[in-house]
Protein backbone atom coordinates (compact mmCIF):
# COMPACT_ATOMS: atom_id res chain seq x y z
CA UNK A 1 0.00 0.00 0.00
CA UNK A 2 1.43 3.23 -1.04
CA UNK A 3 1.26 6.19 1.20
CA UNK A 4 1.05 9.57 -0.35
CA UNK A 5 3.58 12.04 0.93
CA UNK A 6 2.07 15.07 2.38
CA UNK A 7 3.17 18.18 0.61
CA UNK A 8 4.58 20.93 2.87
CA UNK A 9 2.54 23.94 2.29
CA UNK A 10 4.13 27.21 3.26
CA UNK A 11 2.03 29.01 5.69
CA UNK A 12 1.60 32.55 4.54
CA UNK A 13 2.46 35.05 7.24
CA UNK A 14 0.06 37.86 7.66
CA UNK A 15 1.32 41.08 6.07
CA UNK A 16 1.73 43.87 8.56
CA UNK A 17 -0.27 46.86 7.65
CA UNK A 18 1.96 49.82 6.66
CA UNK A 19 1.83 52.64 9.12
CA UNK A 20 0.81 55.90 7.59
CA UNK A 21 3.77 58.34 7.08
CA UNK A 22 3.48 61.27 9.36
CA UNK A 23 4.71 64.51 7.79
CA UNK A 24 6.47 66.78 10.23
CA UNK A 25 4.85 70.07 9.83
CA UNK A 26 7.04 73.10 10.51
CA UNK A 27 5.77 75.65 12.87
CA UNK A 28 5.43 79.26 11.84
CA UNK A 29 8.44 80.06 14.06
CA UNK A 30 10.64 77.48 12.25
CA UNK A 31 9.59 78.84 8.89
CA UNK A 32 10.46 82.35 10.02
CA UNK A 33 13.92 81.28 11.22
CA UNK A 34 14.64 79.47 7.92
CA UNK A 35 13.58 82.52 5.96
CA UNK A 36 15.79 84.72 8.13
CA UNK A 37 18.83 82.47 7.52
CA UNK A 38 18.28 82.50 3.77
CA UNK A 39 17.87 86.27 3.75
CA UNK A 40 21.00 86.78 5.87
CA UNK A 41 23.06 84.55 3.54
CA UNK A 42 21.73 86.40 0.52
CA UNK A 43 22.55 89.78 2.04
CA UNK A 44 26.07 88.60 2.98
CA UNK A 45 26.68 87.46 -0.61
CA UNK A 46 25.45 90.81 -1.86
CA UNK A 47 27.66 92.70 0.62
CA UNK A 48 30.75 90.73 -0.47
CA UNK A 49 29.95 91.33 -4.15
CA UNK A 50 29.34 95.04 -3.51
CA UNK A 51 32.64 95.41 -1.65
CA UNK A 52 34.52 93.58 -4.42
CA UNK A 53 32.93 95.81 -7.05
CA UNK A 54 34.19 98.93 -5.26
CA UNK A 55 37.81 97.78 -5.18
CA UNK A 56 40.21 99.26 -7.67
CA UNK A 57 41.83 96.98 -10.18
CA UNK A 58 45.23 95.63 -9.07
CA UNK A 59 47.96 98.20 -9.66
CA UNK A 60 50.91 96.16 -10.90
CA UNK A 61 53.24 99.14 -10.71
CA UNK A 62 52.34 99.71 -7.06
CA UNK A 63 52.78 96.02 -6.27
CA UNK A 64 56.23 96.13 -7.86
CA UNK A 65 57.11 99.19 -5.77
CA UNK A 66 56.15 97.46 -2.51
CA UNK A 67 58.12 94.38 -3.53
CA UNK A 68 61.18 96.49 -4.34
CA UNK A 69 61.09 98.19 -0.95
CA UNK A 70 60.68 94.81 0.74
CA UNK A 71 63.81 93.51 -1.00
CA UNK A 72 65.76 96.62 0.04
CA UNK A 73 64.70 96.12 3.69
CA UNK A 74 65.91 92.53 3.55
CA UNK A 75 69.30 93.53 2.12
CA UNK A 76 70.00 96.32 4.61
CA UNK A 77 68.75 94.50 7.71
CA UNK A 78 70.23 91.07 7.08
CA UNK A 79 73.40 92.56 5.60
CA UNK A 80 73.97 94.79 8.69
CA UNK A 81 73.90 97.99 6.64
CA UNK A 82 70.89 99.04 8.73
CA UNK A 83 72.89 98.53 11.92
CA UNK A 84 75.99 100.30 10.59
CA UNK A 85 74.18 103.40 9.29
CA UNK A 86 71.13 103.34 11.56
CA UNK A 87 72.96 102.94 14.85
CA UNK A 88 76.72 102.40 14.87
CA UNK A 89 77.96 105.39 12.85
CA UNK A 90 75.37 107.94 14.04
CA UNK A 91 76.07 107.09 17.70
CA UNK A 92 79.83 107.18 17.15
CA UNK A 93 79.65 110.54 15.35
CA UNK A 94 77.10 112.10 17.69
CA UNK A 95 79.56 114.61 19.17
CA UNK A 96 81.98 115.08 16.30
CA UNK A 97 80.73 118.62 15.67
CA UNK A 98 82.04 119.61 19.13
CA UNK A 99 84.91 117.19 19.61
CA UNK A 100 86.47 118.06 16.25
CA UNK A 101 87.53 121.37 17.81
CA UNK A 102 89.71 119.58 20.36
CA UNK A 103 93.39 118.81 19.91
CA UNK A 104 92.89 115.20 21.02
CA UNK A 105 89.87 114.64 18.76
CA UNK A 106 91.39 111.76 16.79
CA UNK A 107 91.85 109.85 20.02
CA UNK A 108 88.08 109.43 20.12
CA UNK A 109 87.67 108.42 16.48
CA UNK A 110 87.28 104.67 16.27
CA UNK A 111 88.10 103.92 12.63
CA UNK A 112 90.71 104.73 10.00
CA UNK A 113 89.33 108.01 8.73
CA UNK A 114 90.84 111.31 7.63
CA UNK A 115 89.85 114.80 6.43
CA UNK A 116 87.05 115.09 8.98
CA UNK A 117 84.85 118.17 8.99
CA UNK A 118 81.76 118.25 11.16
CA UNK A 119 79.10 120.87 11.82
CA UNK A 120 75.62 121.20 13.32
CA UNK A 121 72.84 123.51 12.22
CA UNK A 122 69.15 123.90 13.02
CA UNK A 123 66.13 123.96 10.76
CA UNK A 124 62.63 125.16 11.60
CA UNK A 125 59.76 123.00 10.37
CA UNK A 126 56.51 124.42 11.70
CA UNK A 127 56.70 124.18 15.47
CA UNK A 128 59.48 121.60 15.29
CA UNK A 129 63.18 122.32 15.44
CA UNK A 130 65.40 119.85 13.61
CA UNK A 131 69.10 119.52 14.42
CA UNK A 132 71.15 118.63 11.36
CA UNK A 133 74.65 117.23 11.89
CA UNK A 134 76.84 116.92 8.79
CA UNK A 135 80.00 114.80 8.88
CA UNK A 136 82.35 114.78 5.89
CA UNK A 137 85.29 112.36 5.96
CA UNK A 138 87.55 110.18 3.84
CA UNK A 139 87.80 106.41 4.24
CA UNK A 140 90.11 104.28 2.10
CA UNK A 141 90.80 107.36 -0.05
CA UNK A 142 87.09 107.69 -0.86
CA UNK A 143 84.96 110.68 0.23
CA UNK A 144 81.85 110.04 2.30
CA UNK A 145 79.32 112.12 4.18
CA UNK A 146 76.82 111.19 6.87
CA UNK A 147 74.01 113.67 7.51
CA UNK A 148 71.96 113.05 10.63
CA UNK A 149 68.62 114.82 11.08
CA UNK A 150 67.40 114.71 14.69
CA UNK A 151 63.69 115.57 14.57
CA UNK A 152 63.20 115.37 18.34
CA UNK A 153 60.28 113.82 20.17
CA UNK A 154 57.60 112.18 18.05
CA UNK A 155 54.50 114.30 17.53
CA UNK A 156 52.21 111.31 18.12
CA UNK A 157 50.39 111.64 21.50
CA UNK A 158 52.00 109.45 24.16
CA UNK A 159 54.69 108.18 21.79
CA UNK A 160 57.99 107.97 23.78
CA UNK A 161 60.27 108.04 20.74
CA UNK A 162 62.69 110.45 19.19
CA UNK A 163 62.66 110.28 15.42
CA UNK A 164 65.30 111.08 12.85
CA UNK A 165 66.78 110.43 9.43
CA UNK A 166 70.19 109.30 8.24
CA UNK A 167 71.37 110.33 4.76
CA UNK A 168 74.61 108.71 3.64
CA UNK A 169 76.56 110.00 0.64
CA UNK A 170 79.27 108.29 -1.38
CA UNK A 171 80.89 111.23 -3.09
CA UNK A 172 78.02 113.46 -4.24
CA UNK A 173 75.49 110.64 -4.51
CA UNK A 174 73.06 109.83 -1.68
CA UNK A 175 73.26 106.03 -1.49
CA UNK A 176 71.18 105.39 1.64
CA UNK A 177 68.33 107.15 3.39
CA UNK A 178 66.99 105.57 6.59
CA UNK A 179 64.39 106.46 9.20
CA UNK A 180 65.65 105.94 12.77
CA UNK A 181 64.09 106.06 16.23
CA UNK A 182 65.24 106.19 19.85
CA UNK A 183 63.15 104.73 22.69
CA UNK A 184 63.12 107.09 25.68
CA UNK A 185 61.68 104.41 27.97
CA UNK A 186 64.95 102.48 27.98
CA UNK A 187 67.61 103.27 30.58
CA UNK A 188 70.31 103.27 27.93
CA UNK A 189 68.89 104.12 24.56
CA UNK A 190 70.60 104.34 21.18
CA UNK A 191 69.33 105.17 17.75
CA UNK A 192 67.83 102.22 15.92
CA UNK A 193 67.01 101.58 12.26
CA UNK A 194 63.28 101.94 11.57
CA UNK A 195 62.82 101.79 7.80
CA UNK A 196 64.48 102.34 4.45
CA UNK A 197 63.52 105.36 2.35
CA UNK A 198 66.32 105.21 -0.21
CA UNK A 199 69.05 102.75 -1.13
CA UNK A 200 71.54 102.20 -3.95
CA UNK A 201 73.65 99.04 -4.07
CA UNK A 202 77.36 99.71 -4.54
CA UNK A 203 80.94 99.16 -3.38
CA UNK A 204 80.38 101.69 -0.58
CA UNK A 205 78.52 98.99 1.38
CA UNK A 206 81.74 97.08 2.10
CA UNK A 207 83.37 100.28 3.31
CA UNK A 208 80.47 100.96 5.68
CA UNK A 209 80.70 97.45 7.13
CA UNK A 210 84.47 97.93 7.62
CA UNK A 211 83.80 101.23 9.41
CA UNK A 212 81.33 99.56 11.75
CA UNK A 213 83.70 96.65 12.45
CA UNK A 214 86.53 99.03 13.34
CA UNK A 215 84.26 101.11 15.58
CA UNK A 216 83.03 98.01 17.41
CA UNK A 217 86.62 96.83 17.92
CA UNK A 218 87.68 100.25 19.17
CA UNK A 219 84.76 100.36 21.59
CA UNK A 220 85.50 96.89 22.95
CA UNK A 221 89.16 97.77 23.33
CA UNK A 222 88.22 100.88 25.32
CA UNK A 223 85.93 98.87 27.60
CA UNK A 224 88.62 96.23 28.16
CA UNK A 225 91.21 98.90 28.93
CA UNK A 226 88.89 100.53 31.48
CA UNK A 227 88.30 97.18 33.19
CA UNK A 228 92.00 96.32 33.14
CA UNK A 229 93.05 99.71 34.54
CA UNK A 230 90.49 99.41 37.30
CA UNK A 231 91.74 95.93 38.18
CA UNK A 232 95.37 97.14 38.31
CA UNK A 233 94.46 100.08 40.53
CA UNK A 234 92.48 97.86 42.87
CA UNK A 235 95.29 95.29 42.98
CA UNK A 236 97.73 98.02 44.12
CA UNK A 237 95.48 98.69 47.09
CA UNK A 238 95.05 95.04 48.06
CA UNK A 239 97.34 93.24 50.52
CA UNK A 240 96.54 89.60 50.90
CA UNK A 241 99.24 89.05 53.51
Amino acid sequence: MFWKKKQNRAVAEPVAAAEPIKLALKSKQDELEDAAKKLAASLRSYADASYAAQQAAPDEELKAAHHKVQIARKIVTEGRIAYALGRCLPEHMAHWHAWSQRDDFMKWVGFDVSNITSSRTQEEMGVRRIEVTTNHFTFKDRPYCLVFRDEGLSSAPGDPYYTGEVHFFAGELCVAKFDVTKDLMKDYSEWQFADVKGFRVGDWMQDVLDMAAQIETHRQRSVNQFVDDRARKAADEIDLG
